[in-house]
Order: structure tokens, then sequence, then C-alpha cells
């Protein structure tokens, strides 16, 4: 058992502890707040929520919540093992997916060890728990059924991404790129192909959104792109983390030029991962929570390209291999990694941003009459920590009309005064952060502070 601990293993053990370690200390997302809060309400109720009953700018307005399961799941999770189990079992999704990308390339361990590690960085800047991670496994698991000809597992796929989050949309492109592909290389295979992509739609529409799954997501689709929220801004070519992807993407598409070139002596599972990264490049360019699923494919598309021949099996010598020393090595790395979650955890370091509302905020809450003015960013966190105050507005963002939405930014740039906004929707409290362009007009207006601290305000007329 210790001669078969070679390097390979040691590469791909530190490969895992990297991603465990990354996605176990990434800070929760105002997003998580309030899918916290509605599986718990759905937990309770039995039924799914697809009515707004957070706000009191949109109450009773339909809700397409399309991530219903990962919020349930989620709050389960919680309810199971608090933030601590809810962070790492996001981790361990996010880890899945990767290691099906590693299951992709091709190569040993240190050639993939290397592409991967590069494509880490970018990747790793949406890790947050959230429905998101669910994506993270299920487009490198759609590439590899597509690729290996194991499309029949295409359909449980798609029925459990389209009750979990939105981006199973996503999954149709690859779809179409992969199936494509192997279609074009194999004419006979164009009637699997057909029943596959009507069964996989099937599927997806089998959610409590019925058939309006295919108007509701897109939409909110177009509604987000409206919002200059971070991560659906382009990724920047002066950003340090963002570098390792415009490396790829430029290796990448070196690579697709030359495959495209020798499509037909192309092997189709080569081809077929080639093609859905290729699609997965523009979303990419767009937006840079893209920059992850993209470089989860792309990365092992490269490999096959760039793959170097592999040494004789008989100069791999079980001296050479060091077993003893390869062990230690995994051993150290992963106390260091448990080590250093579990302090985190148990000090509730701030960087995990477990106590985003500060306890004296919370205090003078009852203080507070409604109805309340929040930013979208912290709607999420209040659904949770003061759960029977009506929010602003939060991160759902599709309840809410795009104007409202929209207005809200231009009081918030300092663009436009609170008063209208105040008086239409009746609000005598607000929750904001200092630096707040509303909060300082508030003060000036003469809005008293309920509580004040160096990053935040809670303000009543």
């Amino acid at each position: 058992m210790l001669r078969a601990f070679t390097f390979d293993r040691l590469l791909l053990t530190l490969f895992c502890l990297a991603i465990t370690v990354a996605g176990g200390l990434t800070r929760i997302q105002t997003d998580t707040w309030w899918q916290l809060r509605a599986g718990k309400d759905m937990w309770a109720s039995r039924s799914v929520l697809l009515t707004d009953i957070y706000s009191h700018t949109s109450f009773g307005q339909p809700w397409p919540n399309h991530e219903w399961l990962s919020e349930v799941i989620f709050y389960g999770l919680y309810k199971l093992g608090g933030f601590p189990l809810l962070t790492l079992s996001a981790a361990a999704l996010i880890l899945a997916g990767w290691l099906v990308s590693w299951s992709m390339a091709q190569g040993g361990a240190r050639w993939r060890f290397a592409w991967m590690v590069l494509a880490l960085l970018p990747a790793s800047m949406w890790w947050e728990p959230r429905p998101h991670a669910f994506s993270l496994l299920f487009i490198p698991t759609t590439v590899l059924l597509l690729s290996s000809g194991r499309w029949a597992w295409l359909v449980p796929v798609f029925f459990v991404w389209a009750n979990c989050h939105g981006g199973v949309l996503l999954g149709f492109v690859l779809l179409a790129a992969g199936l494509g592909t192997q279609v074009l290389l194999d004419p006979g295979k164009l009637r699997r192909a057909l029943i596959v992509l009507g069964c996989c739609a099937v599927a997806a529409t089998a959610t409590p959104l019925g058939i309006s799954f295919w108007t509701e997501i897109p939409a909110s689709l177009a509604r987000i792109r409206l919002y200059p929220l971070d991560e659906w801004q382009r990724p920047k070519l002066l950003d340090i983390r963002v570098l390792p992807f415009w490396i790829l993407a430029a290796a990448f598409c070196y690579g697709l030029i030359r495959t495209v070139a020798t499509l037909r002596r192309t092997r189709p599972d080569i081809a077929t991962i080639y093609a859905c990264a290729a699609v997965l490049l523009p979303m990419a360019l767009s937006a840079i929570r893209s920059v992850g699923p993209f470089l989860m494919i792309a990365t092992p598309a490269l490999t096959w390209l760039f793959a170097r021949s592999e040494q004789p099996a008989a100069t791999h010598t079980t001296r050479r291999e060091r077993p003893l020393l390869n062990l230690t090595v995994a051993i150290i790395a992963v106390v260091s990694v448990v080590v250093t979650i579990t302090r985190a955890y148990r000090n509730q370091v701030p960087r995990l941003h477990w106590s985003p509302i500060p306890s004296g905020a919370l205090a003078a809450f009852p203080q507070c009459p409604d109805n309340l003015y929040n930013r979208y960013d912290e709607g999420g966190p209040l659904l949770w920590f003061v759960p029977d105050r009506k929010v602003f507005m939060d991160g759902r963002q599709d309840p809410f009309p795009p104007e409202l939405v929209l207005e809200h930014i231009r009081m918030e740039t300092g663009e436009e005064d609170f008063r209208q906004v105040f008086a239409r929707h009746n609000i005598r409290c607000a929750y904001l952060p200092s630096y707040s362009a509303t909060a300082q007009r508030l003060l000036r207006a003469g809005w008293q502070p309920l509580y004040r601290d160096a990053d935040w305000l809670l303000l009543r007329d």
C-alpha cells in the first residue's frame, strides 16, 4: 500500500486540497442568506415558494424560484451542521466538478496538475456556497457524458440541474455543441441525438415553473444584464487574478484552430470537448462568473493538444518514486488544511462573513418603524437575521421590476434623490453602509441614528 502512493497520487491529493481550502474559506455571499431563508420556509411549509413574501415593494408578485431544490438542500445542510457543513458541502460540489475535469484530461498527473493549477486562481473567484456550485458540478459532468457517449445519463442530470439552478440553460448550449459535433462526425447518430435532446428538454420542464421555465429563466438573465453586478462584468485585462485565464484562452484558441483544421481526423470525444469549451468562451469573455466554467472544460481540452509523451513504465522505479516521502508530504498537507479550516470556523474569522450585520444593529431593529429601506446587497442578510422585517429589495431580483432596481441604483450613486421613492413606499427606516450616498442624504435631512458605527447606520425619520 505504501508503494502505491506515487508522486502522481501526491499531486492529485494536493490539487484536491487546494480546491478544498479555497472553497472552504470562501465567504458567504449575500445571496446565500435569502436562499437559506427561502429553504427554511419551504422546509417548514412543505411547498415551493413561487410568490414574493419577503419585500414590501413587490409583496405577492410572482417569483420564478428556479433554485428551489438547492435552497432546500442548503437549509437542510445548515440545519444539520451549521455554516461549516454548508460551506464544505458547496466546496465538495466544486471539487467533484474539478475531479470530473481531471478525468477528462490527457497525460499523467504532472501534466494535468500543471495545466489545472494554472486555471484555479481565476476559476476560484466565484466559489461561494450558493446554487451556482451545482452548475459547477453539472457543467463538466454534461461534457463528460457527451464525449464518452453515455447520453442516457444526461436526462436525470438535467432534471436535477433544472430544479437546482437556472444555469441549466448553459447545459442546453453544451448539448447543442456536443451533440452537433458528434452528428457532424457521424450523421448516423442524428436520431439518437434528437431523442436525447428532447428528453432533456422534457426533464428541464419538470420543475415547479412548468413550461414557463423556458421564458422565465431567459427573462431573468436579461434583467440581470441591466444591472452593474460585479460577477456579470467583463474580465479585465489588467486584473492579475484573471491573467491565467487570458493565457489559457489564447492557448485554447490556438488548439481550437488546429482541431477544426483536422476535424475529420480528430477523435469524436476530443472534438466534443473542444466544441463545448468553444461555446463557453464568448460567455467567459462577457462575464467574469463564466470564466470558471470555461476553464473547467478548456483545460482538459488543452491537455489533449499539448500532452507530452509519457516515459516508459520501466523507468518509474519504486526507489525513484519515494512513496514514504510522498505520503509524508500528503499527510502534512492534509493536517495543515484541516487545522486551517477548523481554526477559521472555530474563530469565525471575518473572511467567512458569517455575521454580516453587527449585533448592535440587530438589537436596535425593534425601534425601527416600517417600512425599511436597504440596498440590494443587504437584503439577503436582513431576511435571515431580521426575519420579521420585510425588505425594500434583495438579491433575488426576479420579483422586482427593473425600473425599481435602476431607481435604487441611481439613488445609491447619488444621481437621484430619495424623497420620491421613500414617499411612494412609505419608508421610515433605513439600514445602510456609512459610505452610502443615500445614508449621507438622510443624515443631512435630519434622520436619527438608532445604531451607528464606522461601517453601518440604522436610521429612522
